[in-house]
């Protein structure tokens, strides 16, 4: 059952992915600029697609915290990551902490994994 509310929450994420004026709307958030663009796709859609991976891969019905706590910053991270690049590449123009953005991400669930595959 968890991985289907897994997929499920992946699913409706790469629709906010690929339809951020859905969020931008619905709060009333700014969308004018390219990185405001960028950010409704990762905060939104990217946070719940990495809460849906994780969501998805637990492993068992009582891992360890500290592998929960490891797992979920990983995915949680990916998620975001991967849909920040969506916005690179569909949006254009990112600034320069968009790249401080996505090196942070990219670090934070490489290491994870990383650190999960150890333990």
């Amino acid at each position: 059952m968890r991985r289907i509310v897994g997929v499920v929450a992946i699913a409706f994420a790469a629709y906010l992915i690929a339809q951020p004026l859905v969020v931008a709307n619905a709060l009333g958030l700014p969308h004018e600029t390219s990185t405001q663009w960028i950010n409704l796709r990762a905060s939104w859609g990217g946070t719940l697609a990495g809460l849906g991976a994780f969501v998805a891969w637990l492993p068992a019905p009582r891992p360890p915290w500290g592998r929960l706590a490891i797992a979920l910053v990983a995915w949680a991270m990916a998620g975001i990551g991967i849909a920040r690049l969506v916005g690179f590449a569909v949006d254009g123009g990112p600034d320069t902490r968009q790249y401080i953005w996505i090196s942070a991400e990219a670090l934070l669930a490489i290491g994870g994994l990383v650190a999960l595959r150890r333990k």
